[in-house]
């Protein structure tokens, strides 16, 4: 009996801590793998009449890379995308284009801020759905959603409605090393709390 006399303020002062730390809530906070990392995924991409897979890889905020695999009039294409611009490689062919010049409406542009945005954000409210925990967000106006796997919670879908784009993101995977000095190495995420080794 004393026991519980002395231990019932503790456990009144536990149980106000939990429900008044969920109240307000926006939805349920997701600790999701850190999207402000070095990552790379395999990518299919549905944008209209377009559809297009291939691997994709972010090595921080506004700097990523992708190489076509499909359909076969694409394949083999390379572009690398960053504050100065985009560089475009097919082949024996290359273009440089300024940033300045890259189109705001670009598939690739759009999932690329689309995602960045997520990635700024210090928390990640999602709502349980049949799909997985859906996140919504907005960057430059275009309202997108990035929905999470329930169980991993790594990326599989990302939508930008008012654009028609659609990706599913499979192989999803945080990079480790420099990506500078050619060492990258790749590692499964098994879990949200999976970090990027410096």
């Amino acid at each position: 009996m004393r026991i519980f006399k002395r231990l019932a303020p503790v456990l009144a002062a536990a149980v106000t801590l939990v429900l008044s730390s969920c109240a307000g809530n926006k939805g349920i906070l997701v600790k999701t793998p850190d999207l402000n990392v070095p990552f790379e995924a395999q990518i299919k991409i549905q944008a209209g009449e377009l559809e297009m897979n291939g691997n994709l890889k972010r090595y921080g905020t506004g700097i990523w890379a992708m190489n076509a695999e499909s359909p076969e009039t694409l394949a083999g294409l390379e572009l690398s995308y960053g504050d100065e611009g985009v560089k475009a490689k097919l082949g024996e062919l290359a273009l440089d284009i300024p940033a300045e010049n890259i189109n705001d409406g670009a598939v690739f542009a759009q999932i690329f801020k689309a995602v960045d945005s997520a990635a700024a954000a210090e928390e990640l409210y999602c709502s349980d759905t049949e799909d997985g925990k859906v996140f919504s967000g907005e960057f430059a106006g275009k309202a997108y959603s990035i929905t999470f796997d329930p169980e991993t919670l790594a990326p599989v879908r990302i939508e930008i409605p008012g654009a028609e784009i659609c990706g599913e993101f499979e192989n999803f995977r945080i990079m480790t090393g420099e990506p500078e000095t050619g060492e990258t190495q790749v590692s499964e995420t098994s879990s949200v709390q999976t970090e990027i080794s410096e």
